[in-house]
Protein backbone atom coordinates (compact mmCIF):
# COMPACT_ATOMS: atom_id res chain seq x y z
CA UNK A 1 0.00 0.00 0.00
CA UNK A 2 1.01 3.66 -0.72
CA UNK A 3 0.49 6.49 1.29
CA UNK A 4 -1.28 5.65 4.37
CA UNK A 5 -3.20 8.60 5.42
CA UNK A 6 -6.34 10.08 7.10
CA UNK A 7 -8.59 9.04 3.78
CA UNK A 8 -7.13 5.06 4.27
CA UNK A 9 -7.28 5.40 7.76
CA UNK A 10 -10.81 6.14 7.54
CA UNK A 11 -11.72 3.73 4.79
CA UNK A 12 -8.97 0.56 6.89
CA UNK A 13 -11.76 1.59 9.96
CA UNK A 14 -14.64 1.07 7.30
CA UNK A 15 -13.59 -2.34 6.94
CA UNK A 16 -12.74 -3.10 10.53
CA UNK A 17 -16.45 -1.88 11.51
CA UNK A 18 -17.76 -3.82 8.81
CA UNK A 19 -16.37 -6.93 9.85
CA UNK A 20 -17.60 -6.35 13.54
CA UNK A 21 -21.15 -5.94 12.58
CA UNK A 22 -21.00 -9.17 10.59
CA UNK A 23 -19.46 -10.73 13.78
CA UNK A 24 -17.07 -12.15 12.01
CA UNK A 25 -13.47 -12.05 13.90
CA UNK A 26 -11.00 -13.14 11.52
CA UNK A 27 -11.61 -10.39 9.77
CA UNK A 28 -11.68 -8.11 12.29
CA UNK A 29 -8.38 -9.76 13.64
CA UNK A 30 -7.04 -8.75 9.95
CA UNK A 31 -6.98 -5.36 10.27
CA UNK A 32 -4.85 -5.43 13.23
CA UNK A 33 -1.05 -5.43 13.54
CA UNK A 34 0.68 -8.33 14.43
CA UNK A 35 1.08 -7.31 18.67
CA UNK A 36 -1.99 -4.89 18.70
CA UNK A 37 -2.17 -3.34 22.25
CA UNK A 38 -5.99 -2.27 23.19
CA UNK A 39 -6.97 -0.30 26.86
CA UNK A 40 -10.62 -0.10 28.19
CA UNK A 41 -9.22 2.43 31.01
CA UNK A 42 -13.64 2.77 32.42
CA UNK A 43 -12.97 -1.23 33.16
CA UNK A 44 -9.69 -1.14 33.67
CA UNK A 45 -8.01 -3.75 31.12
CA UNK A 46 -5.10 -3.63 29.37
CA UNK A 47 -4.98 -6.53 26.35
CA UNK A 48 -2.00 -6.85 24.59
CA UNK A 49 -1.24 -9.33 21.91
CA UNK A 50 -3.47 -10.53 18.97
CA UNK A 51 -4.99 -13.92 20.82
CA UNK A 52 -5.91 -11.62 23.67
CA UNK A 53 -7.55 -9.30 21.39
CA UNK A 54 -9.31 -11.48 19.71
CA UNK A 55 -11.26 -12.47 22.52
CA UNK A 56 -12.05 -9.35 23.54
CA UNK A 57 -13.75 -9.54 20.43
CA UNK A 58 -15.05 -13.04 20.60
CA UNK A 59 -16.74 -11.64 23.68
CA UNK A 60 -17.71 -7.91 22.64
CA UNK A 61 -19.40 -8.83 19.34
CA UNK A 62 -21.17 -11.46 20.70
CA UNK A 63 -22.29 -9.23 23.94
CA UNK A 64 -23.12 -6.12 21.25
CA UNK A 65 -24.76 -8.74 19.14
CA UNK A 66 -27.05 -9.72 22.07
CA UNK A 67 -27.69 -6.19 23.12
CA UNK A 68 -28.43 -4.98 19.78
CA UNK A 69 -25.29 -2.06 20.23
CA UNK A 70 -25.39 1.04 17.76
CA UNK A 71 -23.59 3.69 17.95
CA UNK A 72 -24.34 7.65 16.44
CA UNK A 73 -20.85 9.62 15.36
CA UNK A 74 -20.96 12.40 17.13
CA UNK A 75 -17.04 13.89 16.26
CA UNK A 76 -14.30 12.57 14.60
CA UNK A 77 -11.01 13.89 14.74
CA UNK A 78 -7.63 12.66 12.73
CA UNK A 79 -3.67 13.43 12.78
CA UNK A 80 -1.34 11.76 10.88
CA UNK A 81 -1.30 8.18 13.01
CA UNK A 82 -4.26 8.12 15.12
CA UNK A 83 -8.50 8.88 14.47
CA UNK A 84 -10.46 9.76 17.51
CA UNK A 85 -14.20 9.04 17.76
CA UNK A 86 -16.66 10.60 20.33
CA UNK A 87 -20.24 8.43 20.05
CA UNK A 88 -23.62 7.76 21.48
CA UNK A 89 -24.35 4.26 22.16
CA UNK A 90 -27.45 2.54 22.06
CA UNK A 91 -28.12 -0.71 23.66
CA UNK A 92 -30.43 -2.86 25.88
CA UNK A 93 -30.22 -4.19 29.28
CA UNK A 94 -32.29 -5.87 31.79
CA UNK A 95 -34.23 -2.32 32.59
CA UNK A 96 -34.96 -1.36 28.73
CA UNK A 97 -32.96 0.15 25.96
CA UNK A 98 -30.37 2.93 27.55
CA UNK A 99 -28.01 5.55 25.72
CA UNK A 100 -24.18 5.43 26.91
CA UNK A 101 -20.84 7.22 25.47
CA UNK A 102 -17.92 6.38 24.54
CA UNK A 103 -14.79 8.05 23.12
CA UNK A 104 -12.50 5.74 20.92
CA UNK A 105 -8.52 6.32 20.23
CA UNK A 106 -7.50 4.22 17.33
CA UNK A 107 -3.95 4.15 16.29
CA UNK A 108 -2.31 2.80 12.98
CA UNK A 109 0.75 1.37 12.05
CA UNK A 110 1.93 0.20 8.90
CA UNK A 111 -1.36 0.54 7.26
CA UNK A 112 -2.70 -1.51 9.56
CA UNK A 113 -4.65 -0.70 13.79
CA UNK A 114 -1.96 -0.85 16.08
CA UNK A 115 -4.67 -0.71 19.09
CA UNK A 116 -7.91 1.24 20.66
CA UNK A 117 -7.90 3.15 23.58
CA UNK A 118 -11.42 3.00 24.43
CA UNK A 119 -13.26 5.31 27.11
CA UNK A 120 -16.71 4.85 28.46
CA UNK A 121 -19.07 6.57 30.49
CA UNK A 122 -20.33 4.43 33.58
CA UNK A 123 -23.58 3.34 31.58
CA UNK A 124 -21.73 1.59 29.17
CA UNK A 125 -18.72 0.62 31.05
CA UNK A 126 -21.14 -1.40 33.11
CA UNK A 127 -22.28 -3.14 30.34
CA UNK A 128 -18.95 -3.62 29.14
CA UNK A 129 -18.33 -5.20 32.37
CA UNK A 130 -20.71 -8.17 31.77
CA UNK A 131 -20.36 -8.60 28.38
CA UNK A 132 -16.32 -9.52 29.01
CA UNK A 133 -17.44 -11.56 32.17
CA UNK A 134 -15.79 -12.23 35.75
CA UNK A 135 -12.75 -14.44 34.17
CA UNK A 136 -11.78 -11.61 31.41
CA UNK A 137 -8.49 -11.21 33.46
CA UNK A 138 -7.62 -14.61 33.67
CA UNK A 139 -7.26 -14.59 29.80
CA UNK A 140 -3.58 -14.49 28.88
CA UNK A 141 -2.11 -10.87 27.94
CA UNK A 142 -5.05 -9.33 29.50
CA UNK A 143 -4.11 -7.45 32.60
CA UNK A 144 -5.53 -4.82 35.13
CA UNK A 145 -4.18 -1.66 33.37
CA UNK A 146 -3.34 -0.32 37.18
CA UNK A 147 -0.51 -2.74 36.79
CA UNK A 148 1.18 -1.69 33.39
CA UNK A 149 0.59 2.42 33.40
CA UNK A 150 3.63 4.46 34.29
CA UNK A 151 4.51 5.44 38.00
CA UNK A 152 2.20 8.70 39.09
CA UNK A 153 5.33 11.49 38.99
CA UNK A 154 6.10 13.12 42.16
CA UNK A 155 4.44 16.16 43.64
CA UNK A 156 5.57 19.42 42.15
CA UNK A 157 5.35 22.99 41.57
CA UNK A 158 2.64 22.87 38.69
CA UNK A 159 3.22 25.86 38.01
CA UNK A 160 7.03 25.87 37.41
CA UNK A 161 6.64 22.67 36.07
CA UNK A 162 3.82 23.96 32.79
CA UNK A 163 6.12 26.48 32.47
CA UNK A 164 9.13 24.13 31.35
CA UNK A 165 6.98 22.29 29.97
CA UNK A 166 3.58 22.17 28.75
CA UNK A 167 3.32 18.81 27.04
CA UNK A 168 0.73 17.89 30.07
Amino acid sequence: MGTFGIKEMEELLAIHEMAEFNLDIDATVATLVENPQYELPSCGWSIKGKDAVRELYRRMLIGGDKRNIWADKRVHAINETTLCREAYVYFDTEKGRVTGQYFAVVEFKDNLILGERLYMDSTFAAAMNEVLGADFGDVPGVSRLADVVPPPVPRMDRAAAHAANSNH
